[in-house]
């Protein structure tokens, strides 16, 4: 999604707002949070109560996780998500851009109505990692809530998806232009692989192909952002069979 964000900015002649969505979902959601375990519990509730870093009148602020809830409408069959900031989405980027671009962020996709379940939880303290004293013992609530709910999101079997969008917009020959970019992944049932795999794991195994080969060439180190080729990269997951739309 850096990669993708900044390519958008690049072909803006000034890019004021960057927006990110990422998610990883059920094909078949079951309430009563709609959600299955695709990778870690643990880093989803990290993520969840974690203050975001965003960009706000180009300053580098934090905000709220599971906060500045909106809707996002995505193609039939998943239609209809909810989108809120969760912690590390966007890493480095509101640091590089301070001062550049009025506004950046990254929210989380989900199903409608989760964060009306997930908030009070956190509120209440079921998912925090500071202990507390049950029955003369030291327990971390967020163990216990790892423990009882776990089991019941993880879905041997189930069909997962990854749904991304990213937004820029700003200007292009003195007229408003957008940039926009849009992926819908799903479980690949022949190979066995989930779709949250399939979008990280090929994704990190091309940009270790594109350095063995040269292809991301100066050294150091540097952000994927920064050094790593859009048009290669895009043709790269293609390859894999990770399609990336372009609907700018």
């Amino acid at each position: 999604m850096n990669i993708l964000a900044a390519e958008g900015i690049r072909r803006l002649d000034r890019a004021t707002s960057v927006r990110v969505y990422v998610g990883g979902l059920p094909q078949h959601p079951e309430p009563p949070l709609n959600y299955q375990v695709v990778y870690s519990l643990e880093g989803a509730l990290d993520y969840y109560s974690t203050p975001s870093w965003v960009l706000r009148k180009g300053k580098a602020v934090q905000v709220d996780a599971l906060s500045e809830l909106e809707i996002q409408e995505f193609p039939a069959p998943v239609g209809t998500l909810e989108a809120f900031h969760t912690g590390g989405g966007i890493s480095t980027m509101p640091f590089a851009f301070e001062g550049k671009i009025d506004t950046m962020e990254y929210k989380t996709l989900r199903y409608p109505g989760h964060v009306a379940i997930m908030r009070p939880i956190r509120d209440l303290g079921l998912i925090s990692n500071a202990p507390i004293l049950v029955k003369g013992r030291h327990v971390v609530p967020r163990d216990v809530f790892i423990a009882a709910v776990g089991p019941q999101l993880s879905k041997p079997g189930g069909h997962d998806l990854v749904a991304l969008r990213v937004v820029v917009t700003g200007q292009r020959g003195g007229t408003a232009a957008t940039v926009r970019f849009e992926l819908l992944d799903r479980y690949d049932v022949g190979q066995d692989i989930s779709a949250m795999m399939r979008t990280t794991g090929y994704s990190l195994a091309l940009t270790a192909l594109m350095q063995a080969n040269g292809t991301i060439r100066a050294p150091g180190v540097r952000t994927p952002d920064e050094a790593v080729p859009f048009t290669e990269y895009v043709e790269g997951l293609r390859r894999f069979g990770v399609e990336i739309r372009d609907l700018s």
